[in-house]
């Protein structure tokens, strides 16, 4: 962590100091905590899948470069060879990261990190936070709050952070992103991509955002 000395991503998004980052660097981070998750779940490190089970911006650190490092794995789970695809266990993690589908059945599945792993992605395309609380002390949910927006150009643009808006980039890469997104924080576990496709098609994005960002200069 010493060595991590930009914070993590959460400060940088929504702290006091935010940090102006373009969005190929954003698409980058994603890509790199994305990934991790893709080496966790594959069981590369164990010989088993590991869920992490509190995957969020806070635990994303950045080193001066703006190198993401998943880190805090005091919630973790390992998923046994031979046992199902799931752990039963007591819903723990961090308000507005919650798959929907393991909050109401107690079942931790390697597509609830990934639902996870959305969110943070609606964290780097909107700059809003995962719970926004309102004037009057309501809380609202960053998911349901995007989600008809994210397909929609239109709409899109109505919540992609402004700082993303103003800049000259491939818009192309935007969408692709957000519909990467709503996949990801799909009610139905089953429909959700692996972290492997997610992996996958941001090197697509970023390789699409990059251009667009050495067009621009």
């Amino acid at each position: 962590m010493e060595q991590m000395t930009q914070g993590n991503l959460s400060e940088l998004l929504h702290g006091v100091l935010r940090l102006k980052m373009h969005w190929h660097t954003r698409v980058r981070i994603a890509l790199g905590a994305a990934r991790a998750l893709e080496y966790l779940h594959t069981g590369q490190s164990s010989g088993n899948p590991i869920i992490h089970r509190d995957f969020k911006s806070s635990n994303i650190l950045l080193a001066n470069n703006l190198q993401p490092k998943v880190s805090d794995f005091g919630l973790a789970k390992l998923v046994l060879s031979g046992s199902k695809a799931y752990v039963t266990t007591r819903v723990l993690g961090t308000c507005g990261y919650f798959d929907p589908r393991y909050t109401a059945t107690g079942r931790l599945t390697l597509k609830s990190d990934v639902y996870a792993f959305g969110v943070v992605m609606l964290e780097l395309l909107t700059g809003r936070r995962p719970i926004h609380v309102t004037h009057n002390l309501q809380k609202q949910n960053l998911v349901p709050l995007v989600r008809e927006s994210l397909r929609d150009r239109r709409k899109l643009k109505k919540v992609v952070d402004p700082e993303i808006d103003n800049e000259c980039c491939s818009w192309k890469s935007i969408k692709g992103f957000a519909i990467l997104a709503s996949h990801c924080v799909r009610d139905d576990d089953t429909r959700r991509p692996t972290m492997a496709d997610c992996a996958n098609q941001l090197e697509h994005l970023y390789f699409l955002a990059a251009m667009g960002s050495r067009n621009s200069n």
